[in-house]
């Protein structure tokens, strides 16, 4: 009963994402575009970096496995 519900979780998300591909492209484009702003304005981007490298490989992982 928790894998259906897991993967229908995972197939409404799936279509809702591709069901705004244009809204999402845009917001994670200025979501980034403000970051990397913000990241060259501040000290330590080394650090910064990496945890934001952190944190797409846990998200990456997560829907891919």
């Amino acid at each position: 009963m928790t894998t259906i519900l897991a993967f229908a979780i995972l197939l409404v998300t799936t279509l809702l994402v591709l069901g705004n591909l244009r809204t999402v492209a845009h917001d994670t484009f200025e979501a980034l575009s403000s970051a990397v702003l913000r990241l060259r304005h501040s000290g330590n981007p080394g650090a910064k970096l990496a945890f934001a490298a952190l944190w797409v490989l846990i998200f990456a992982l997560s829907y891919l496995l």
